[in-house]
């Protein structure tokens, strides 16, 4: 286990976490993608989701990259893209994946995303490997799904065939309980409120594929993270209800199971996923946790107009 805090140095004027983690969502700095296919990948209990594949015309011989996105995300949010166009002049094959039920994949899966969902991950990079013919590979997860990828290389005795050689999980919510009661109470709930909004309209574009799905109609609807995960994803996907949710999901008390060389970045400043929730996690010896005083939720603005979480991402998978 290597715990270190790197030095990120904030563009002017931009040390504040907020303006970190907001204009980084609001200004991605996207370029358009190009030729990417969207394919379908069948999941067990019979729903499906969407996988785009952004892969050079001429492939390098380095395994296939998935990433994976955030609670609100799709394939489209901008740190996706932006890291697909990066590693697609580097000629990797690249997959960016919706989680199920997420950006299109809503009209194809009954249930949806959620934090404990690592055999949806599973399954997408078991299928990544069949459809490319490469023996191994790579993944970087974004914020919730990044709890997702730890919990899934703490249970890979499970999938004998799945190799992963390099996992990056960036901001991850380890602690789902902790990070969830966090994210309400400081700033007055502000990024509650921007989650749930996100969230709402998806619920409003899912009544039209299921309306006879009991919990699709919240009302009054909720104004937590909380609230909505007990009223909403925890029946919707089995559990008994959002602490069960957490419990069942949460990532942290199992990261010193990991084998694969792993990298977990955090910022001290998040407002989203409190850095303290890593004070007393027991790491693994394959896994690097590297902090950062500034940053923000996956904002890492630098000098001189850099992206400095992405230049990081690509410089591990090297």
């Amino acid at each position: 286990m290597a715990k270190s805090t790197t030095e990120f140095v904030p563009r002017r004027f931009l040390s504040c976490r907020h303006r970190q983690t907001i204009l980084a969502a609001l200004f991605g700095g996207t370029i358009p993608l190009q030729d990417s296919n969207q394919l379908t990948v069948d999941l067990p209990d019979g729903d499906q989701l969407y996988i785009y594949d952004d892969s050079a015309a001429v492939k390098s011989p380095a395994p296939p990259v998935l990433l994976v996105h955030g609670l609100g995300g799709s394939h489209q949010s901008s740190y996706m893209i932006r890291i697909a166009n990066r590693l697609r002049r580097q000629s990797r094959n690249i997959f960016r994946m919706d989680m199920r039920g997420c950006g299109k994949g809503i009209s194809i899966a009954r249930k949806t995303a959620h934090a404990g969902a690592s055999d949806d991950l599973a399954q997408t990079a078991l299928w990544i490997q069949e459809f490319t013919g490469k023996p191994a590979i790579q993944i970087v997860a974004f914020s919730l799904s990044g709890n997702i990828l730890l919990k899934l290389l703490a249970e890979l005795g499970e999938y004998p065939e799945l190799q992963i050689t390099n996992a990056i999980a960036i901001c991850p919510p380890i602690d789902l309980a902790y990070s969830s009661q966090k994210i309400t109470d400081k700033y007055l709930g502000f990024y509650d409120h921007q989650f749930i909004r996100s969230l709402k309209k998806d619920l409003i574009q899912r009544r039209k594929y299921y309306p006879d799905c009991p919990w699709a109609e919240l009302s009054p609807f909720p104004k937590t993270l909380f609230d909505f995960d007990n009223r909403f994803t925890a029946p919707l996907n089995g559990f008994a209800d959002a602490a069960d949710y957490y419990q069942q999901s949460s990532s942290k008390d199992r990261l010193s199971e990991i084998t694969v060389p792993t990298t977990v970045l955090v910022a001290n400043d998040d407002p989203v996923v409190p850095a303290e929730i890593f004070d007393d996690a027991q790491l693994s010896e394959s896994t690097t946790l590297i902090r950062t005083e500034f940053g923000g939720h996956l904002g890492f603005l630098a000098r001189q107009g850099k992206r400095w979480m992405d230049d990081q991402v690509i410089q591990w998978l090297s």
